[in-house]
């Protein structure tokens, strides 16, 4: 069996949710500290790590370019099952206790998100074949991977105590979400899925059977043309955001109370279930057999070769476009990577804030989900809604120039009396900057060095941010807090354990604004490498 292009997204959020456990390593990172007694460097070495097989995943690449989406998923999930499951038994004192081999375990883990992410981005772009739609389509795939810790930590609020047990859990919903997920998407090569319902059966809901919603119901359920779909499926996972968002405010003011908690995530869970039904709803069969699919009329084929040749990734070092890009992103994201893995210790450093720390960074951490997930959704309704005035590289300028407000936001905070409120903010606006960055890699890899090699390049490019994590966020932000921590490698003096770190990202990321204004002007003089437009 094989999904239709309707359960093939569905699907492919979900997979995004069980990738999207790399941003909770703050839950569990405490305790990998103080288990293996290592100072922040070595804390933030394994988040790196961990976020450098995210980005950079080569042989992820090749592996879905050669063997298409479902063993790539296969791959993906297997991965994740296995990096987790040795990174809880690292916890739990079974695994050596070496921050290598917990390092080790986070970058086979993210590999794994980094490897089911391209397979999904892919069996999608295969299965909507559109262009007007890409940057919608992506921006509603991603919104998941950073929509998942909120929905996540949400869980381990109602059913867990101990961040170990959370670490088991999330390798067997992760590995088997993935696995899950490979028996379905991917249609076979040469074999095209069958168009939505047709115009006759176009009023019935799921399966055409039964009467046809009307009101509300049907224009949020019921049968409906691809732009319609994707705009209802963008606003309910908006909802999801915005809800999760709340639900940490609510908790919060409640005082961590289990009917308040539980009452969050059931409703994340109504929503979530609205969501997918979206999309699925009114739209005929959601799989079919291979003998119910159409060849692909070879000379159309013939016909589209021209746009799918492209740039390789033996010839992507040569190029000037992929160097401004490679930086500019290297830079940009690096500096959300620095707040994401610094989470609970951004936190901690403010004696105000340290006896509830753990509650209070969870709380973040709903708050960054949120506003990551609004910044790919927002940033892909614009960017298609734009398409015909600003380009998605000259669009991709405004997003870095947004982290670099971010990371001055937090280079500002110095009011030790209120250091909440400036947390606050400044996640926020990172958040946002930091999804929509996310966002806007794998559009910019498509765009600039075409689809033939998309699951190598995307790879390769992947590099970019992975060094930039490790640089800012291991290197630079792990020494300018260890230069104020204690003897028991933890630090307490508020802004000033990461002040002149912010410096720095706001002053790179300033830098990466300017590159990429720099490949928007030579693409719009048309003397950038780029097939695809």
């Amino acid at each position: 069996m094989y999904a239709s292009r309707w359960l093939t997204l569905v699907l492919s959020q979900f997979v995004m949710v069980s990738s999207g456990t790399l941003y909770l390593f703050p839950v569990y990172s405490p305790m990998l500290k103080s288990r293996l007694d290592l100072t922040q460097e070595e804390v933030n070495f394994v988040g790196s790590a961990a976020h450098f097989g995210a980005f950079f995943s080569v042989f992820g690449g090749f592996f879905y370019d050669a063997f298409g989406p479902r063993a790539t998923l296969t791959l993906g999930g297997a991965l994740k099952l296995g990096g987790l499951l040795t990174m809880a038994l690292t916890i739990q004192g079974v695994a050596p206790q070496s921050h290598r081999f917990a390092a080790f375990c986070a970058w086979v883990f993210g590999t794994g998100c980094s490897t089911s992410l391209t397979a999904s981005l892919g069996a999608n772009y295969a299965t909507f074949k559109d262009h007007n739609l890409h940057g919608r389509l992506v921006g509603l795939i991603l919104a998941f991977f950073g929509l998942s810790s909120g929905i996540l930590s949400l869980v381990y609020d109602v059913f867990f105590t101990s961040p170990v047990s959370f670490v088991y859990f999330l390798a067997l919903f992760a590995g088997g979400m993935d696995l899950f997920a490979a028996t379905l998407v991917g249609s076979p090569k040469n074999l095209a899925l069958p168009d939505d319902e047709p115009e006759g059966g176009r009023g019935l809901p799921l399966g055409g059977v039964g009467p046809a919603p009307a009101g509300t119901v049907a224009r949020l359920f019921g049968a409906a043309d691809h732009d319609a779909k994707l705009t209802r499926g963008l606003t309910l996972c908006g909802a999801v955001a915005i809800h999760v968002a709340v639900s940490a405010l609510l908790i919060q003011s409640a005082g961590g109370v289990a009917a308040v908690t539980i009452a969050c995530l059931l409703v994340t869970g109504a929503l979530m279930t609205a969501q997918s039904w979206s999309l699925l709803g009114g739209g005929g069969r959601v799989a079919f057999r291979r003998n119910e699919m159409a060849q692909v009329d070879p000379r159309l084929n013939a016909a589209n070769k021209a746009a799918l040749e492209g740039v390789g990734p033996a010839k992507l070092p040569f190029l000037l476009d992929f160097w401004l890009f490679f930086i500019a992103m290297m830079l940009g994201i690096g500096a959300g990577v620095t707040v994401v893995n610094n989470l609970s210790q951004m936190v901690s450093a403010y004696p105000t804030l340290a006896p509830d720390a753990a509650a209070t960074s969870r709380s973040l951490m709903k708050l960054l989900a949120c506003t990551n997930t609004l910044g790919r959704l927002a940033s892909g309704s614009l960017s298609d809604k734009l398409a015909h005035k600003v380009g998605r590289v000259q669009f991709t300028v405004y997003l870095l120039a947004l982290m670099a407000v971010g990371q001055c936001i937090l280079a500002a905070m110095g009011g030790e009396s209120a250091p909440l409120f400036g947390l606050v903010v400044g996640v926020f606006v990172v958040g946002w900057a930091f999804g929509a960055l996310f966002w806007a890699t794998p559009l910019l890899v498509m765009e600039l060095f075409g689809p033939k090699n998309f699951g190598a390049n995307r790879g390769l490019v992947g590099l970019s941010p992975a060094i930039g994590g490790y640089v800012m966020s291991t290197l630079v932000a792990g020494r300018v807090y260890a230069a104020s921590a204690g003897s028991n490698n933890d630090c307490d003096d508020g802004a000033a354990c990461y002040g002149r770190a912010w410096v720095f990202n706001a002053f790179a990321v300033v830098v990466a604004t300017g590159m990429m204004w720099w490949l928007a002007r030579r693409r719009a003089r048309g003397r950038g490498m780029g097939p695809i437009t």
